[in-house]
């Protein structure tokens, strides 16, 4: 496995803070360009399948830099990660691994938004489930049906600070 193989293999894993754990010892001095490389991939991922939960407008900027995203997005990024999951120890491992590379206030300036991210996702999720599925199955199937809820979407996402 060469080291781009490597990285699209870690782009498929959702938890980004656990990617240390699948690079064999082999590539342990690669880690960082590992790294560098399978974020943008992971990141094309998660706007595709609609799992990132940011102010379409930083979609929008972290499609045009190719989805590596500058610090403020990782912020974000990190924020949406938070919110897309009610793991309390998973957030622990991130809050611990986050103070520890960036420090408490970036990680205070993530949590911080993850709230917001967190009430998007609430959002969304509550739209999806009082819809039924005969409405998400119009929604799937039909582009008038499929549009409206694409709508809604970006608008629960516009809740969430692009800056």
């Amino acid at each position: 496995m060469d080291i781009n193989e490597l990285a699209i293999s870690l782009s498929k894993i959702n938890e980004p803070e656990l990617w240390i754990r699948h690079i064999p010892r082999t590539y342990r001095g690669l880690r960082k360009d590992v790294f560098k490389l399978a974020e943008p991939l992971w990141i094309k991922r998660l706007v595709a399948s609609n799992e990132l939960y940011v102010h379409p407008n930083v979609i929008k900027s972290l499609v045009i830099q190719n989805y590596i995203p500058n610090d403020l997005q990782k912020k974000m990024i990190w924020a949406s990660i938070l919110a897309s999951n009610s793991d309390h120890r998973r957030r622990n491992t991130i809050k611990i691994l986050v103070k520890k590379k960036h420090g408490h206030d970036w990680w205070e300036e993530v949590f911080e938004r993850s709230r917001n991210a967190w009430a998007a996702k609430e959002r969304i999720q509550k739209n999806l489930k009082s819809n039924g599925p005969a409405i998400n199955k119009l929604i799937t199937s039909t582009h008038l049906f499929g549009q409206m809820a694409k709508d809604e979407l970006v608008a629960a996402l516009k809740m969430i600070p692009e800056k």
